[in-house]
């Protein structure tokens, strides 16, 4: 018979992720910053994902490289040991078993949806096939649950179902600090080189990017490059063909650099070695890549759509995409190629700058409080 999986009774979170390992989005750096910080209030974070389950996440160096070994189930959890089970982001059949079981055992619940089912989503026809689980499997995790937590008022306002129960939401931003840098590159001197990294999908606007830079090409700006790091989401795989089809066929196709998906080093080395980091998203609840982008002292190309804008408002070192048209594309490529070093200077100020906002151990009192443990959260 397997062993169940101990808690720590008084001063235990279990947060029950769909991943925790490293390059599977920010989910899992937050929840390992928040387990950091939620260890200096004597609260003990454990980690329920598919990669396995990881005891005590706030003593972890960094994130696992690897799923853990041994993936544990659901039946070895004793979710009555724990005093409030966190369950991080939709689309996980698990975390709805495991909410059920906290709620029919008397266990705090909480619920960060983490944009997963914003209205944004919902645009194509493939995407009727959600709605099953929208008015089950989510519509419970909702009605269930003591608090709702989003990251940002525009996920809050954009998220479907959202509104029946406003009167137990709150926001609370995600927990961001970036890596340790080493001294900055002097500039680069050759043609303007513009980044992209993101899970391809249509929300994310790559086809808009690469049709706007290609049209940017064809009026003369046939040096400057576009590295596009990422993979395609599951189901998103004839978007990405046609992204590659739109790149074959512009002027200088060889300009346009397809790296595929980045972790860890390589993921820093990316934003080392490009000028502009552009996010043409279509909806982005918080929007991790800008922030690592600016940690890296690059300026940043961002539609309205993007939930970090309500508290990184420095315009000096972002390029507006406005909506995310092409024609709005196109011509924040030209605006950043002809202010390049104005731009470059005025991101150099965010290298390795921590935002007070966003500031690990603020939001750990916070989610103490959510979470319903005051009397941790009142010793700050």
């Amino acid at each position: 018979m397997e062993a169940m999986i101990p808690g720590a009774k008084g001063t235990s979170l279990l947060v029950v992720a769909h991943r925790f390992s490293l390059g599977f989005g920010g989910v899992p750096e937050s929840i390992l910053l928040l387990a950091r910080e939620l260890d200096k209030l004597g609260i003990r974070l454990d980690v329920f994902s598919r990669d396995g389950f990881v005891p005590d996440a706030g003593a972890l160096q960094a994130l696992p490289a690897a799923p853990a070994p041994g993936r544990s189930q659901i039946g070895a959890l004793d979710v009555a040991a724990y005093d409030c089970v966190l369950i991080a982001g939709a689309w996980n059949r698990a975390a709805w078993l495991i909410g059920a079981q906290a709620r029919r055992k008397g266990v705090r619940l909480v619920y960060t949806p983490k944009g997963n089912l914003a209205r944004a989503e919902f645009k194509r026809l493939r995407d009727l096939k959600k709605f099953p689980y929208l008015v089950t499997a989510e519509l419970s995790l909702l009605a269930m649950s003591d608090q709702i937590v989003f990251s940002s008022d525009l996920e809050r306002r954009a998220s479907l179902l959202a509104r029946l129960f406003d009167r137990k939401a709150i926001v609370i931003l995600e927990p961001y600090l970036g890596p340790q840098l080493g001294p900055a590159r002097p500039p680069r001197s050759d043609p303007i080189r513009f980044g992209f990294m993101a899970e391809i999908a249509p929300r994310k606007g790559l086809a808009d990017l690469v049709g706007a830079f290609t049209a940017w090409q064809a009026k003369g700006n046939l040096e400057a490059e576009l590295h596009i790091a990422g993979e395609p989401r599951p189901g998103s795989e004839r978007y990405y063909a046609r992204v590659l089809r739109m790149a074959a066929i512009s002027p200088r196709p060889e300009k346009i650099v397809f790296l595929g998906p980045l972790r860890g080093q390589k993921r820093d080395d990316f934003y080392e070695q490009i000028d502009v980091f552009a996010c043409p998203t279509r909806f982005e609840s918080f929007g991790l890549t800008p922030l690592e982008a600016l940690w890296h002292g690059k300026p940043v190309m961002v539609t309205e759509n993007l939930g970090i804008l309500e508290f990184v408002t420095d315009v000096s070192s972002m390029i507006s995409l406005g909506k995310g048209t092409l024609d709005e594309i196109e011509h924040a490529f030209g605006a950043a190629a002809a202010a390049r070093s104005g731009y470059l200077a005025a991101a150099a100020r965010w290298r390795m700058c921590p935002n007070p906002c966003l500031s690990g151990d603020r939001l750990a009192v916070a989610f103490a409080r959510v979470i319903g443990m005051k009397d941790a959260a009142r010793r700050v």
